[in-house]
């Protein structure tokens, strides 16, 4: 299916989609036609006879042109670590495809065991069976890493049709709605291919972004971005973005290009020397080395002075995650000695676009006495490429 064929005709509606999700609440976010009005029933899986009901406020229309507008809801009053169903109704009709389930997520700061899911690269057109074989490893949450959609342009008017065309394929939609869903944009749906903090019109992809994704709010007072972090339990992931304060890639590699920007990453920084969780995600489309053209390995200073950081003020538990390369792996930076301890790198990339169809999953458990982290790779045909398993212990620097 051609680029054109994708932004054409949106859906009338789309989702429901189960967005940032805590230990009492969960955010909806669903499409529909202007001057709707969406309904949501809430009930217990194990108290189905006990029904709450929700009324969702629509966002500003995201680009003046399109048929319908964003509505989200938060869901408040939840239970930790319980099971709910729900489902939409759009002036008074309900369709199967409008309902979903998830659980919410363990204490805030409490020892946990759960399952993260992470993908990206999802492509229209292109095969989407390992988005049932991630559903079948029923993980607690999915966190994807950009290429969420390819309509390389920060036209805004553009990026909501592919937004909503993709939504529309079968496999990904019972994802999104059943599934707390955290995202990251890269390039190709920031921009264009490989682009950066010098793409015209990145104000417009920000405005854009934060309405088609329920992630908690994105940047901070002063600094724009769609960066935020939230916790699980006594995990924290911070996700980073490599895009909106970007040197190009082909700057000078010297003491003056950035990934992140400087108050972005002081921000991550300050994050991680301030954080009480066991362990600390660090998540974002770009790739620490396996990217030659794009990523962190041409920005020598830039990835120095994060390991630097890390290593220097004795922050330990911390596991980095990419996308972007349409292949999957699980890795020891070769630079690690900077950290004081093997700084992992999950590649998680190519869900529905590559030969291997991978993803990975990501189960914590901090309820050990040495909580552990093992990371899986697994491709389209079902089968685990890669298991590996380490302890906190491990990834403590020495005193």
């Amino acid at each position: 299916m051609s680029v054109n064929a994708v932004a054409q005709d949106p859906p009338a509606t789309s989702g429901p989609m189960v967005g940032h999700t805590t230990d009492s609440s969960a955010m909806i976010w669903m499409y529909a036609p202007k001057t709707s009005q969406l309904e949501i029933s809430l009930k217990e899986v194990s108290k189905p006879n006990k029904v709450s009901r929700y009324s969702f406020d629509p966002i500003s229309d995201p680009a003046g042109v399109l048929a319908g507008v964003p509505y989200t809801v938060t869901l408040n009053g939840l239970k930790p670590l319980t099971s709910y169903s729900y489902r939409v109704s759009v002036d008074g009709k309900s369709e199967a495809v409008h309902s979903g389930t998830f659980q919410t997520a363990p204490v805030a700061g409490k020892a946990s065991k759960f399952r993260m899911a992470v993908t990206s690269c999802m492509k229209i057109g292109q095969p989407q069976t390992s988005w049932q074989l991630l559903l079948n490893e029923k993980p607690n949450l999915h966190v994807t890493l950009g290429d969420t959609q390819y309509s390389d342009t920060t036209n805004p008017t553009i990026q909501w049709k592919h937004h909503l065309r993709y939504r529309a394929v079968a496999e990904f939609n019972a994802v999104l709605r059943s599934t707390p869903n955290y995202a990251m944009w890269d390039d190709h749906d920031y921009g264009p291919n490989n682009s950066d903090g010098t793409a015209a019109g990145k104000e417009n992809s920000l405005v854009g972004w934060n309405q088609v994704w329920a992630n908690p709010e994105s940047g901070t007072a002063d600094t724009p971005g769609a960066f935020f972090k939230f916790t699980w339990g006594d995990v924290e992931v911070f996700m980073v973005d490599g895009r909106y304060h970007r040197s190009p890639d082909n700057a000078p590699d010297d003491d003056k290009k950035r990934m992140l920007g400087d108050s972005q990453f002081n921000w991550l920084v300050d994050g991680l020397k301030n954080s009480k969780a066991k362990f600390k995600v660090i998540a974002s489309g770009s790739t620490l080395a396996d990217s030659k053209n794009d990523g962190w390995r041409i920005y020598t200073f830039a990835r120095h002075r994060l390991f630097d950081a890390i290593g220097e003020n004795k922050i330990s538990g911390v596991i980095y995650m990419s996308g972007d390369v349409h292949r999957s792996r699980v890795w020891t930076h070769p630079e690690s000695d900077r950290v004081g301890y093997p700084l992992i790198e999950v590649v998680s990339s190519g869900v529905a676009n590559s030969k291997t169809l991978s993803y990975a999953t990501v189960d914590f458990d901090t309820t050990i006495d040495d909580p552990s982290v093992q990371v899986r790779i697994v491709h389209g045909d079902g089968k685990t490429y890669a298991d590996k398993t380490w302890k906190l212990s491990e990834l403590t620097p020495k005193q």
